[in-house]
């Protein structure tokens, strides 16, 4: 099916503004999906980017007014900013959730507060859902009334800068890839895991000065990066020798396409939507069990076979989520919207 220009002008992209040092998946995603839509249909959907970032009263008032002054029929918040259509009944709303992880809090009202901002209260104005996989989607329908019919499985797009690898990697000793330092990204398990072996551990972001001393304090080999620009995290991934990605919270799992893309062995959890998102090209673990994960990296190490295995199924699971399927499904989800509006 071809957009037309029209049909696209009717829908504006709102997303986030992007913070220096964070993490880029949904911003990436949405670029690739926009570059495969001109490709493939026409000219895809207007968009903006939020002027303030979102933290604080002030800001998030600002932001919620800012979405409300937005002329386009159809707004498609494409996640993080999700209270800016709390109250909007005058447009058509779809919200891209990749996880839920945003209504976590450490007490009971804060657990219900988070909740009804950042979700109960949104979904009263919303039409439709897309949710990034089956756990988000299974989440949503767990913890709220919404309609399962009018929910949408769209996985994240990984951006199309990174490419199959040409060489392998010549390290003197294994390079294992850690991504991430939010508590749920498990660098405290990774390490002692890794504690005893003769490894290097890359670490992609800022650690701070008491995940600095545990790594110190476990005699762990490591260097740190951050601020990173795609092509230089593709440089990352491609020095490496396999990705630990255990994390116990994600909504879709982004690295782990990434690794596959370019070819490295990917060890990650035995958890929803992980597994589902590395299909069979990984290594599976539970990613509370330092053991297990210890396991699987002198597996991959010692085993020529398994790592070889790994990448060529892993490449071939890669395919799964490509920029034109999921702007063929963005573009189909859209034309059924308009098509709803105008008969109702």
């Amino acid at each position: 099916m071809r957009q037309t220009n029209d049909t696209a002008s009717q829908i504006l992209w709102v997303h986030r503004k992007p913070r220096k040092l964070g993490n880029f998946s949904i911003e990436t995603s949405f670029k690739s999906v926009k570059l495969a839509w001109k490709e493939l249909l026409s000219n895809p959907p207007d968009e903006t980017t939020v002027q303030y970032y979102s933290s604080g009263i002030i800001d998030r008032i600002r932001i919620w007014l800012e979405v409300r002054a937005t002329e386009h029929p159809i707004i498609h918040i494409s996640g993080d900013i999700y209270y800016s259509v709390i109250g909007l009944k005058k447009k058509s709303v779809i919200l891209t959730i990749h996880d839920l992880g945003m209504i976590e809090g450490k007490t009971a009202i804060s657990r219900w507060l988070r909740s009804a901002i950042w979700l109960n209260l949104p979904l009263r104005s919303t039409k439709h859902v897309i949710a990034v996989s089956n756990r988000t989607k299974n989440e949503i329908l767990t913890r709220t009334h919404f309609p399962a019919e009018r929910i949408t499985v769209i996985p994240s797009v990984v951006s199309t800068i990174y490419k199959n690898r040409q060489t392998t990697p010549k390290n003197s000793k294994p390079r294992i890839l850690h991504i991430g330092l939010a508590d749920n990204k498990n660098l405290n398990r990774h390490a002692a895991a890794l504690k005893g072996l003769n490894v290097h551990l890359r670490i992609i972001g800022k650690p701070s000065n008491i995940q600095i001393k545990m790594l110190q304090n476990l005699n762990i080999d490591f260097s740190c990066a951050s601020n990173l620009s795609e092509v230089q995290l593709q440089s990352e991934y491609a020095a490496s020798d396999m990705l630990l990605f255990c994390s116990t919270l994600e909504g879709f799992g982004m690295p782990i396409i990434e690794a596959q893309i370019i070819g490295v062995p990917v060890i990650t959890s035995a958890l929803a939507p992980m597994d589902d998102t590395a299909g069979e090209g990984a290594f599976l673990v539970n990613p509370k069990d330092i053991v297990s994960i210890q396991k699987a990296v002198k597996e991959i190490i010692g085993n020529e076979r398994l790592k070889t295995e790994l990448i060529s199924k892993g490449q071939m699971n890669a395919k799964r989520f490509s920029a034109a399927n999921a702007a063929r499904m963005h573009s189909e989800l859209y034309a059924q919207i308009i098509e709803e509006s105008t008969t109702t």
